[in-house]
């Protein structure tokens, strides 16, 4: 076809290099919230010998009908989802810290002789402690209704959305496989695999030449709309631990 004949004219122009020599690579991955970053356990890992981008943008370039385009209204929608989930976890936290404190002093009254003035000074406190916690449970239960009405509404878009990049995908990126293998015959080298070990490292030694580190997270605040995405070029004189964190990661959808 005129169109698989474009795209391996493109794949002839996609950077490789040929194996020489050899390295072990350590990759430390950290994710979770920004500023709470934690070690990323039981992850896959792939290493590949050319740019999967831009393979994917060649692809996109030739392909008969544009990419859809996730609508800049929904886009918002799932930043929003994630900031009412966020809103909702500090909730949930407030309200069992508080929650907490008040059994503590419960647990505390029981012990006390209900004549004395100790008690009747904390049971006054208790009174207030348990309006407190009263009070929090209802934000609570209301951030998690205003999250599961907003993250409902997002759902049924986005797999709206999703069902038609779906499509448009399965065609466009028809040719992926093949241009995959070829590429790996051009670099002599083939993709290997890797999962990272309880504290999110995982080590393997690769031949020489042009590698990349693949991997993707949910993200923890809207997993069911956007995650972590790392496609990153392994520097050949690493002598350290490469880190995949936020700052070398692109957030995109999870379409």
């Amino acid at each position: 076809m005129l169109r698989r004949s474009v795209l391996l004219g493109l794949v002839a122009f996609l950077p490789t290099l040929a194996a020489c020599g050899g390295s072990q690579v350590s990759v430390l991955v950290l994710a979770g919230e920004e500023g709470a970053e934690k070690p990323e356990p039981n992850l896959a890992l792939e290493y590949l010998p050319f740019d999967r981008d831009s393979v994917f943008e060649a692809l996109i370039a030739a392909a008969e009908d544009p990419e859809p385009q996730i609508p800049e209204d929904l886009k918002a929608q799932i930043d929003s989802v994630a900031v009412l989930q966020k809103a909702l976890s500090e909730a949930e936290a407030g309200w069992a810290e508080a929650r907490e404190a008040l059994q503590n002093l419960s647990r505390r009254l029981q012990r006390l002789d209900r004549r004395s003035r100790e008690y009747q000074r904390l049971y006054r406190q208790f009174d207030g402690m348990e309006a407190s916690v009263s009070r929090l449970d209802n934000a609570r239960q209301a951030a998690f209704g205003r999250y599961t009405d907003l993250q409902q509404q997002t759902q049924g878009r986005s797999d709206s959305i999703q069902i038609v990049i779906e499509a448009w995908e399965e065609i466009a990126f028809e040719d992926y496989a093949d241009i995959e293998t070829q590429l790996q015959e051009a670099a002599g080298r083939q993709i290997r695999h890797d999962t990272t070990n309880a504290e999110g490292v995982a080590t393997s030694r690769l031949p020489g030449g042009r590698w990349y580190v693949h991997t993707r997270v949910p993200l923890p605040l809207d997993p069911s709309f956007s995650e972590l995405y790392w496609n990153v070029l392994i520097d050949p004189g690493l002598s350290d631990t490469l880190r995949l964190t936020r700052e070398n990661a692109v957030i995109r959808p999870r379409f």
